[in-house]
C-alpha cells in the first residue's frame, strides 16, 4: 500500500499551508496572551510581597507597642483577689465549717490589701505576714493561729498557711 502524493494536488497544498499558517498564528497568539498574563501575575505577586513586608513591619511595631503597654500595666497592677490555702488541714482534723470560718476570718484580716498596688503590698509583705500570724482566731470553743508558709503575689494574693491550736 502506498500513500497518495498529495503534493501534486493544489487543494491539498492549500489546506496544509493553511494548517501550518494557522498553527503559527495560534502559537503567536498563545505566546502573546501567555506573556501578558504572566506579566500581570508577576506584577500582582510583587505588589503582594510589598504589602506583606509592610504588614509584617506593622505587626512588629504593634507588638513592640503592646509589649511596652503590658510592662507599664504590670507596674500598675493591683490585687484583685485574696486566696488562702491550708497546708496541714488533714493533720489538724478540723471540720469543714471550722476550716471555712477560719479561712474567712483570715481573709477578713487582709481585706484591706484588695485594690492596693502589687508594689506596695510587696514592700509591706512582712507587715502583712505579721498581721496574720499575730492574730488569734476564736472559732467555737477553739482558738487558732495561722503561720504563713508561702506567699504568691500577683493580681491574686495566694497564701499558704499552717493552722496551729492555741491553748
Amino acid at each position: 500500500m502506498r500513500v497518495p502524493p498529495y503534493y501534486k494536488r493544489p487543494g491539498w497544498q492549500r489546506f496544509f499551508a493553511g494548517v501550518i499558517i494557522g498553527m503559527i498564528i495560534g502559537w503567536v497568539f498563545f505566546v502573546y496572551e501567555f506573556g501578558t498574563i504572566n506579566e500581570t501575575l508577576v506584577s500582582e505577586i510583587k505588589k503582594q510581597q510589598i504589602t506583606i513586608e509592610n504588614l509584617n513591619k506593622d505587626i512588629e511595631t504593634l507588638r513592640s507597642v503592646e509589649k511596652k503597654l503590658n510592662e507599664e500595666n504590670e507596674k500598675r497592677l493591683t490585687i484583685q483577689e485574696l486566696e488562702m490555702y491550708f497546708t496541714n488541714e488533714k493533720q489538724v482534723k478540723l471540720s469543714e465549717l471550722t476550716l471555712y470560718e477560719l479561712k474567712q476570718k483570715g481573709l477578713n484580716e487582709l481585706r484591706f490589701l484588695k485594690g492596693k498596688d502589687i508594689a506596695t503590698v510587696a514592700s509591706t509583705n512582712e507587715l502583712m505576714i505579721k498581721t496574720l500570724e499575730n492574730t488569734v482566731f476564736q472559732i467555737g470553743d477553739g482558738r487558732y493561729k495561722l503561720k504563713v508558709d508561702q506567699v504568691y503575689l500577683y493580681t491574686t494574693l495566694k497564701l499558704y498557711v499552717k493552722i496551729e491550736r492555741v491553748l
